[in-house]
C-alpha cells in the first residue's frame, strides 16, 4: 500500500518537475534581458549594418568578458568605448578600445549574443557576426 502511495506521488511529480523550466514559456525577439543599467551601443555587424540600441548588454550582464592568457578579465561597459571583433582561427578576438585611451584584446565566447531595444523592436545579434559596437555616453547621443 505504501509503496503504491509513493508510486502516485513520483508520477505526479515528476511532469511538474520536469516542466519547471518551461513556466516562463518559450523565448520570444520580444523578450531580451534587460540590464540594470541603462547603455546606448551602436552594433556593426559583418555587413557594415548599423543597429542603433538602448538598453544594450551581452547576455544581460553590461561588461566585456573575456581570457586574456589564462586568466578571465571582465571590462565594464562604462571603460569601453569601443570594440573590434575578428575571428582568428576559431576564436572570437575583441580588440577593446578603452575611455582612457588603452586598448585590450580578449579572447571572447562566441556562443554569446548581443541584445539592445530599438525603436522599432527588440535586436538580438550572435557576438561572430558583430564587426564592432561603440558604446554611447549620454552626451554622445
Amino acid at each position: 500500500m505504501k509503496r503504491g502511495i509513493g508510486c502516485v506521488f513520483l508520477l505526479l511529480a515528476i511532469p511538474a518537475l520536469l516542466g519547471m523550466g518551461s513556466l516562463q514559456g518559450p523565448a520570444t525577439p520580444e523578450k531580451i534581458p534587460i540590464p540594470v543599467k541603462k547603455y546606448f551601443v551602436v552594433y556593426v555587424d559583418q555587413m557594415d549594418f548599423i543597429t542603433e540600441c538602448s538598453e544594450a548588454s551581452i547576455e544581460g550582464t553590461t561588461f566585456l568578458e573575456g581570457k586574456r592568457g589564462e586568466g578571465t578579465y571582465t571590462i565594464s561597459f562604462d571603460n569601453i568605448d569601443q570594440v573590434s571583433f575578428r575571428v582568428n582561427a576559431e576564436q572570437l578576438i575583441g580588440i577593446v578600445k578603452l575611455r582612457d585611451g588603452g586598448t585590450s584584446e580578449l579572447t571572447l565566447n562566441k556562443t554569446q549574443k548581443a541584445y539592445g531595444q530599438t525603436k522599432y523592436g527588440t535586436f538580438q545579434i550572435k557576438m561572430t557576426d558583430l564587426k564592432k559596437l561603440v558604446i554611447r555616453t549620454a552626451a554622445q547621443r
